[in-house]
Parts: C-alpha cells; structure tokens; sequence
C-alpha cells in the first residue's frame, strides 16, 4: 500500500479507499463522481459542513474496480422496529473480548478501511495486514491502545479485498440481462 496524504479536510474516507484501492485519490473522485467539497451543512464549520464521500460511493467505486468490501463491526447493534427504541449489542462469545478478537483478526489477517472517531469528527484510515496508514500522514502499528492514542476510535473495519475472475464475470452478465 502506498500510503496518501489526504488533499483537503474532509477528504479521510476517499483517501483512506484510494490507498487499499492502490489509486490516487483524484481517481477516486473521478469514479465516484465529485470530492466531497460541496457545502452540505452551513452551519457547521469546516471539514463538517462538506458533504465528503459517502461510504456506499467509496464501495460502488472499489465494485467498478473489482474490489468486495465486508463491513467487520466491532460492536454491532440490533434495534427493535420504531418507535421502539430499545437495542441489543451482539457478543460473538461471552462478553466483549470476542468481539475485540474477531475485529483485531480481521485488521491484522486483511486489508481494508478503518471507520470511527477522530478528534472533532467522523474518520477513517486505511490498514494492511496490522498497520495503519492514517490520511492525515501518521503510519502506526494497529493496537487497541494505539488508535485511541493517535485520537482515533474505531468502530468498523470495511474488509476490502479482490474479487476472482469468475465472479466479476458473473456481474458482467448480470448487467447485460
């Protein structure tokens, strides 16, 4: 991976997706379609009020590619049906330590985005195989102490990885039907 740094404030998504995509980040933008600069909430100040990318536009763009991405969460959440607000957090175990297992193994066994809380912000980082390359320019082995540590607090890791042959084609011919 070739780490990135990324070209303006609200860019981390984008740039943290052009790096496991092996890209730069303005062809990124030229896939997806636009840089995230647009002004979507005036009344926050700088990089909140930026539209920035979604993360769905950064998946249909690795699909463009040839890329899969899987959503690994760290906690995940079941939610009754509205209006009911009552929730439940999954445990792959007893309690959390299986989750913080499952989670660490798909960082340190994958390449992929890391999507969690920055400083003042959303944020996202890139990882290849246990080492995190952050767009903001900090390259950092991944720990549970180590995010919190570099101000970032992840909650989902998007597994991104190279689709086979044979399953690009079959999403070839799904398009033509």
């Amino acid at each position: 991976m070739k780490p990135q740094t990324k070209p303006n404030p609200w860019s981390c998504i984008g740039t943290a997706f052009a790096m496991v995509l092996d890209i730069p980040v303005s062809d990124l933008y030229g896939i997806v379609g636009h840089d995230g600069s647009e002004i979507a909430f005036p009344a926050l100040p700088d990089p909140m009020a930026r539209q920035g990318l979604h993360i769905q536009e950064c998946i249909a763009a690795a699909l463009k590619l040839g890329y899969a991405v899987t959503p690994v969460e760290l906690f995940p959440v079941i939610r009754a049906t509205p209006p009911c607000t009552e929730q439940s957090v999954v445990f792959f175990g007893s309690d959390e330590s299986a989750n913080w297992q499952r989670f660490e193994h798909t960082i340190h066994n994958s390449t992929g985005v890391l999507e969690g809380l920055g400083r003042r912000c959303l944020h996202a980082v890139a990882y290849e195989y246990g080492t995190i390359f952050d767009p903001d320019g900090d390259q950092y082995p991944y720990s549970r102490l180590a995010c919190p540590s570099c101000h970032f607090i992840p909650r989902c890791a998007w597994r991104v990885d190279r689709m086979q042959a044979n399953s690009l084609d079959s999403l070839a011919m799904r398009k033509t039907r």
